[in-house]
């Protein structure tokens, strides 16, 4: 549960792999079975993922976050689409030039106000339909939770759908952490994907804690089956597919993604109102999910680097990020918290 020694809160790709997903890529590993997706794990695991988020849906499975996004995104879109996201979106600002490479679309950067799309922004930014000079506009983008963990609700999810009826655009969730929005939000994974309009989600698992995989559902798809000749482009078809499809079967079948996320959803709230007592450390974001922004006195974050791992998010405001894993205790937390009460009374 720790780096080296130090307690992390710098992501959950720090973290190891949960015990029950590792369990079952041991039990997926007895014997032979067919490749790319024709198993039977695929097969039940995709009919899980049914059940969950309707029966509409085809189901893909990926290896990392960055190749899902694009995958989805580059299945609906064409080279002379736009696409529009939050200017902190990690499709933006942290997948290098894999979109641009990959999906061959302009990316254009929207006003946020705490993670979230400005709608008025994004609406002035949809014009130049049909001329030819310009990109057409194709698909809106949002992070869901957002990159500062905030949650969009039901009723902005939905008029944010509202813009892409209205404009003939297509709605992608990037869900890196999407079960920690739906226990926030208290909603089935349903009611927050395809009751809400979205049409292509990146679903997260690495950061839920499996080893590796991420999946990508299309809703209402008008070709059905045929985004799987894009996977294989994409170099995202995986030979031994059962080992992906097994992770997110163990993930969704007893309700784990739920007790994960609720863990750390929790556990952020304790880190929060356990720095709350210090009155030197600000809170620069709700805590909503399971992370957690703060500000901190200058030259306190070299020195806590040595006992903790987390992230300076903005330098010029001595902000930082800190994460909450599926293995983080609460011991830990008190540990970091009492270290950290020391450091700053030392330092300030």
């Amino acid at each position: 549960m720790t780096y080296h020694g130090k307690i992390n809160f710098s992501s959950e790709n720090y973290a190891g792999v949960h015990q029950q997903i590792m369990d079952a890529l041991a039990k997926a590993n007895f014997g032979s079975a067919p490749s790319y997706g024709n198993d039977t794990y695929t097969k039940e695991t995709v009919a899980l993922f049914k059940q969950h988020f309707g029966e509409d849906i085809d189901v893909y499975f990926a290896f990392n976050g960055t190749g899902a996004n694009n995958f989805g995104i580059g299945s609906v879109t064409e080279k002379f689409s736009s696409i529009f996201c939050t200017e902190v979106a990690h499709l933006l600002v942290d997948e290098s030039t894999a979109p641009e490479t990959f999906i061959g679309c302009r990316m254009y950067p929207v006003d946020h106000v705490d993670g979230k799309i400005v709608l008025a922004d994004l609406k002035s930014k949809i014009k130049r339909f049909g001329d030819v000079h310009h990109p057409q506009p194709k698909v809106i983008s949002l992070t869901q939770p957002t990159e500062y963990g905030t949650v969009y609700t039901l009723d902005e999810l939905k008029a944010i759908k509202q813009v892409c009826t209205d404009n003939g655009m297509l709605l992608h969730v990037d869900g890196a952490r999407f079960f920690n929005a739906a226990v926030f939000l208290n909603a089935t994974l349903k009611q927050i994907s395809a009751d809400a309009g979205v049409d292509i989600l990146t679903l997260g698992g690495t950061k839920s804690g499996l080893m590796f995989g991420e999946a990508v559902i299309f809703f209402n798809t008008d070709k059905p089956g045929s985004h799987k000749y894009n996977l294989k482009r994409s170099m995202q078809l995986a030979s031994k597919n059962r080992f992906i499809a097994v992770q997110f079967d163990t993930l969704l079948r007893g309700g784990l993604w739920k007790e994960v996320a609720e863990h750390s959803n929790k556990l952020a709230i304790l880190l929060k109102n356990s720095l709350a007592n210090i009155p030197a450390i600000t809170f620069t974001q709700p805590v909503e999910t399971n992370a957690v922004f703060v500000t901190l006195p200058a030259k306190v974050y070299d020195k806590t680097q040595e006992f903790s791992s987390f992230y300076e998010w903005n330098e010029e405001k001595n902000e930082y990020r800190l994460m909450i894993s599926f293995n983080t205790t609460e011991e830990e937390i008190k540990v970091f918290v009492d270290k950290l009460r020391l450091l700053i009374a030392q330092t300030t």
